[in-house]
């Protein structure tokens, strides 16, 4: 198993500038972050250390702290599969991990930008990020789909700056999902933290059927019991064969628990 992880930031000046090496890191720590949230469920307690740092064309290369390197190979696998152009997200890249890759694209811009980025595992050149990247991102952001329905899962994160945001762990599926859901319901879902829930909104998924985000959420519950359709729902934990049996809007009655 791999055991390092190398960034070569290339310049299209002699020397990179503090600003763009800054950024570069701060875009890297931030992609690490969200893959490492998906592999281990933790974030970054353990996170990543700096195995050598050289300057010329600035060379960062990181090592995991813990004992498992698996997210190693998930890296840099999953940044080959998004440079080739794949619509197919890689594993273990979230909905989060992939929007920050489109933010890389500002490392491309202004007087002291990139060229590009080198990507290696141990020894061996995986990537090139080039400025090109949002476009590669967006490709697998663009390819999914949506429709109403519900997923269950732990609530194992709340984010209430700008738009409130919850994180659930869908349980088919095994990913974070982010929900966002009203302001008004903060204090609410608050109190459902690590609680196991059903979420009912607009779920969207990535063309592989794996759920990425809940928006527009009309209710949030606490789950006493598994669903009972849980097993047969062909996508994430929508129940989508109940949807076909009663309608989209007898299924929300009776999951809200008011349906006659």
């Amino acid at each position: 198993m791999p055991d390092h992880l190398t960034f070569i930031i290339h310049s299209v000046d002699e020397r990179s500038s503090l600003d763009l090496l800054v950024k570069s890191l701060e875009d890297i720590q931030r992609l690490l972050r969200h893959v490492d949230y998906a592999i281990y469920r933790q974030g970054s307690r353990m996170g990543w250390a700096v195995h050598s740092l050289k300057s010329s064309a600035p060379t960062l290369t990181l090592a995991p702290r813990r004992d498992d390197r698996q997210a190693v190979a998930i890296v840099g696998d999953g940044l080959r599969l998004v440079t080739e152009g794949t619509d197919q997200p890689p594993q273990y890249f979230t909905e989060p991990a992939l929007e920050n890759l489109k933010k890389m694209s500002r490392l491309f811009r202004g007087e002291s930008r990139a060229r590009s980025l080198s990507v290696l595992v141990d020894h061996n050149k995986v990537a090139t990020i080039e400025d090109d990247i949002a476009d590669k991102a967006d490709r697998v952001l663009s390819s999914g789909y949506h429709n109403l329905g519900s997923l269950q899962g732990r609530l194992d994160a709340i984010n209430v700056h700008r738009t409130p945001t919850a994180t659930i762990w869908d349980r088919v599926s095994g990913a974070p999902v982010r929900c966002r859901f009203p302001r008004e319901e903060t204090d609410r879902v608050k109190e459902l933290l690590q609680q196991l829930v059903t979420v009912t909104g607009d779920v969207h998924y990535f063309s592989n059927g794996r759920p990425r985000s809940v928006t527009d959420v009309v209710a949030i519950e606490q789950l006493a019991t598994p669903d009972q359709y849980l097993e047969k729902a062909g996508f994430g934990t929508i129940p989508d064969r109940r949807v076909r049996e009663i309608g989209a809007a007898e299924w929300l009655a009776e999951v809200r628990g008011t349906r006659e």
